[in-house]
């Protein structure tokens, strides 16, 4: 049984050897156990007793043994409650409205400058403020019991699987809500939940608990990172265990860990692998890839990756390849104490403007001549920021239903060039939004594209287009929109690709993200592969390089690590000069960043996708 302590020094509950019995025996055994301020998610499978310790948490039920102690109180003069608790019966007043649900629980100090109404917009009830609990749907009685809740500014709200009613495309706007609500206010959570992925995105903490007993107590990253066994990393989501692969299958990687997730681990097709792929399920996400032969014919690992589509055929031999330089830069081991920090003396960070119920995330920027912001979201929409953060012009892509643009980039001329991945082409805007032209089609040839996912342009007018999607390459186009060469390929040699992505052209040289690879590639604008950039200072531990921007002023790179939720600083030799952020959602960290760029003053913007904050960080 696990019993770490959290990294909080600020305590909301202790609970001590603590029991909780039934008619027909035990719920809780002897959970020692201690939870943080802040966000902290409670996992289990059915009849794991999450629902029991939340009843502990907020005295509905007694303990039969030990102690719960509520170890935060809220200060005597405050004016709100301390705890407010939705339960999975969600506790609504069937004799009141929608609206009064809200106006009830909300203390009158905050009346003054809160309006319930607010809430109900947010969570899409404003149409139904005079319904009483009786006449709502599920999803929409979940959604009110989650909306009183925030209203009651409780200083610690306690969520038995909040939103389970609602459905999987709507439940991320709502949770943005409650994020924002909570960060705004210093309110803590604590919640129940089955989905990992709502784990992984919202809490900070983690307590699993199998048939009544804490099997884990920590910080989510640690277990999905570093699990110490099998049964508690699929809390989180699928996951390898490299023991029962042959060591000879795994591609440049000698002593392999035995836990790795579906992203850090690519099953490629290879006539010399060791396996055969006996049965291969895509499910969008991930890619489960069941294997047979090796050393071990008795054995059939079933292993998990993230291809960009499928890939895998039945019948195929393949190489497994691990990308595991995230264990130096997740953990902060001795791989990177000695690396310099850097240090801004602000940060501005702000959402992109809401479309309808969803809260957009922001995926690319580029800067205009007058250090305007331009910036590309997961809406299929181009906003355009002046240089105080003030969104004064936007417009959509012509097409973004089946997949949103990943590039943008402003060329000498004034257009906007937009990496239109999913449709297989470059898209030309004027500064007002119209469309001028299209550029490329589906297809591996010259001047089409599979994926398309950035765009620089050279001072003599000619664009670079990097893609990905089993055809990475760079092609090189004039002015005109004619094909004049391509470099690169597939695979994980120098001048190789897999995922090619951010670029930026500087003295004849074009530098690109190979992100799944772990690193920046450089070439020369005529196609010569030059180097892998650090190799000559001592190596770049990147982790998943998804963009690159340059300081014109020093000439020096800022690369951002989708998987490290940082950004590395170097000079063009590959040295680095420092790092800042890690994986997180306070402020400093970012959670899975696609973009950056740099203005003419030398501040840094990057599009923190999974926060959905473009944030400015101001030397």
């Amino acid at each position: 049984m696990s019993t770490l302590s959290p990294q909080s020094e600020s305590l909301l509950w202790s609970l001590t050897d603590v029991s909780l019995n039934w008619a027909k025996g035990t719920r809780l055994t002897e959970i020692n156990l201690e939870i943080p301020a802040g966000v902290t998610a409670v996992m289990g499978y059915s009849g794991a007793g999450k629902t029991s310790l939340l009843n502990l948490l907020v005295q509905f039920e007694r303990p039969d043994r030990g102690t719960v102690t509520r170890t935060e109180t809220l200060p005597s003069q405050a004016n709100c409650l301390d705890l407010f608790w939705v339960p999975h019966t969600l506790g609504l007043w069937p004799q009141y409205t929608v609206l009064e649900h809200l106006t009830l629980v909300c203390p009158q100090i905050e009346l003054e400058h809160f309006s319930p109404e607010s809430l109900l917009d947010d969570f899409n009830l404003k149409p139904l403020a005079s319904k009483y609990p009786g006449q709502l749907s599920q999803g929409e009685a979940s959604r009110l019991a989650v909306a009183r809740a925030l209203a009651s500014h409780a200083r610690v709200i306690v969520l038995d699987e909040p939103l389970v009613h609602v459905d999987q495309a709507h439940w991320p706007a709502y949770w943005d809500v409650i994020r924002q609500f909570c960060q705004e206010r210093q309110i803590s959570l604590v919640f129940s939940s089955h989905s990992p992925e709502l784990v992984l995105r919202e809490a900070t903490y983690l307590v699993c608990l199998e048939q009544g007993r804490t099997v884990f107590a920590g910080d989510v990253n640690e277990l999905y990172y570093d699990p110490p066994s099998r049964q508690l990393a699929s809390y989180l989501g699928p996951v390898n265990d490299l023991s029962m692969v042959d060591r000879q299958a795994i591609a440049e990687n000698e002593k392999p860990p035995r836990f790795t997730r579906p992203e850090q681990l690519s099953i490629v097709s290879d006539d010399q692998g060791v396996y055969e792929v006996q049965d291969v399920k895509f499910c969008g996400s991930v890619e489960e890839v069941t294997l047979s032969g090796g050393v071990n014919t008795q054995t059939s690992p079933t292993l998990y990756h993230r291809p960009a589509r499928a890939s895998l055929l039945k019948g195929e031999r393949v190489s497994i390849r691990l990308l595991l330089l995230f264990l130096c830069i997740l953990f902060q081991t001795s791989c990177n104490d000695k690396t310099p920090q850097l240090t801004f003396s602000e940060t501005v960070q702000w959402p992109v403007p809401a479309e309808g119920l969803k809260v957009p995330a922001p995926r690319s920027l580029n800067v205009g001549p007058g250090d305007e912001l331009y910036v590309l979201d997961n809406a299929g929409r181009v906003l355009v920021y002046n240089s105080e953060n003030e969104l004064f012009r936007q417009w959509e892509m012509p097409d973004f239903e089946i997949g949103k643009p990943e590039g943008i980039c402003l060329l000498k001329n004034g257009q906007i060039a937009v990496a239109d991945t999913h449709y297989h082409r470059v898209v030309f805007f004027d500064q007002h939004g119209k469309v001028l032209k299209y550029l490329g089609e589906l297809g591996e040839g010259p001047g089409q594209f599979i994926y398309p996912v950035s765009v620089v342009q050279d001072p003599s007018g000619n664009m670079y287009v990097s893609e990905y999607g089993d055809n990475d390459r760079v092609q090189k186009i004039s002015e005109q929109g004619d094909f004049l060469l391509e470099f690169g390929s597939v695979g994980t040699g120098p001048g190789e690709f897999q995922r090619a992505a951010g670029m930026i052209w500087h003295d004849g040289k074009i530098y690109i993200c190979d992100a799944v690879n772990n690193r920046i590639q450089v070439f020369s604008d005529e196609g010569q592969f030059l180097e892998i950039l650090g190799t000559k200072t001592g190596g770049l531990p990147l982790y998943y390089p998804y963009d690159i921007a340059i300081d014109r002023h020093h000439n020096q790179l800022y690369i951002v690590e989708y998987g490290a939720g940082r950004i590395t600083k170097t000079e063009l030799s590959g040295r680095i000069l420092g790092v800042y952020g890690k994986t997180g959602m306070n402020q400093g960290e970012f959670l899975t960043p696609w973009g950056l760029t740099v203005n003419s003053k030398d501040q840094v913007y990057v599009a923190d996708t999974g926060n959905r904050l473009i944030v400015k960080l101001i030397p």
